[in-house]
């Protein structure tokens, strides 16, 4: 099996794993390690650039994961990516392994690492739904206010490179739990993603959640925040069918749409985008 490969160390040798070796042997000479079966087990790496460590989480293999996370706590092996850019935290919480997520984070993974997506692991718990790894994701947030430059506050506002925070992709998947979380841990509430300038209350009215909605309202998402072409989140309602969301946005003092303006800025945007383009030397199709 791949376990049994990498315990053997048959699969070879990874540059970036050996390189990791050295602080790992101090680690674990200072633990009383074998440093051989150190040496042996933490250079392995597979044709898929997966390590030990990636391995022992795949197949959920506790005590492979506790021996090695004993001696490569706090050191950069941690966060080593396979080919596809995920470190052994993102696989953890792909899978919902929340109590490996609780393990690697106790023993120092990097939160703010992103796979190839430029998805966190803090995107992916939003992405699949798993409320318990969010949370564990989100723990070490307790005693730091938001924007304090640790990892842990970082992690929450953090772009993957469709532009989306976590709080985007939860809204999106109408995941009120989830949201609820994010908000209750500080999460920008009118943070624009990056394509169009949506903020997270433009994605549930698009989304047609008024659970999620109404979460926003309260926690305090601005109504009036505008899109790149100017739209107001009460805009976008009006244009779908949901008629409580409507009245969600007027409770929480949305200004009804002034369809001259509105339009005005959406023409008023594109002109701004066509000089952009001509002048960079492209043109409109």
């Amino acid at each position: 099996s791949r376990l049994g490969a990498a315990v053997e160390g048959g699969w070879g040798r990874s540059p970036r794993a050996e390189a990791s070796l050295g602080s790992c042997g101090r680690a674990g000479r200072r633990r009383g390690g074998p440093g051989a079966w150190l040496h042996h087990v933490l250079g392995f790496v597979s044709e898929d650039g997966d390590t030990a460590l990636h391995l022992a989480v795949i197949h959920e293999h506790e005590a492979f994961l506790d021996s090695i996370l004993q001696y490569t706590a706090g050191t950069e092996y941690l966060d080593l990516q396979n080919d596809l850019g995920q470190t052994a935290l993102h696989i953890a919480v792909i899978l919902g392994a929340s109590n490996f997520v609780r393990k690697l984070m106790a023993a120092g993974a990097g939160l703010c690492m992103q796979e190839k997506a430029g998805h966190t692991a803090l995107h992916l718990a939003c992405r699949e739904g798993w409320r318990d790894c969010a949370q564990w994701l989100l723990a070490s947030l307790s005693g730091h206010r938001a924007g304090e430059g640790n990892d842990a506050c970082a992690q929450l506002d953090c772009t993957n490179y469709d532009g989306y925070t976590p709080l985007h992709v939860a809204v999106l998947r109408k995941d009120l739990d989830v949201v609820k979380l994010l908000v209750g841990a500080g999460a920008d509430l009118n943070k624009a993603e990056l394509s169009c300038g949506r903020s997270p209350l433009h994605l549930a009215v698009e989304s047609q959640s008024p659970e999620v909605v109404e979460c926003l309202l309260r926690a305090g998402a601005d109504p009036r925040a505008r899109m790149y072409v100017g739209y107001t989140p009460i805009y976008s309602a009006v244009h779908r069918p949901n008629q409580k969301i409507l009245q969600l946005l007027r409770e929480f003092g949305s200004e009804e749409p002034d369809w001259d303006s509105e339009e005005s800025l959406a023409d008023s945007s594109d002109e701004e985008y066509d000089d952009i383009v001509i002048n960079s030397g492209h043109y409109k199709n």
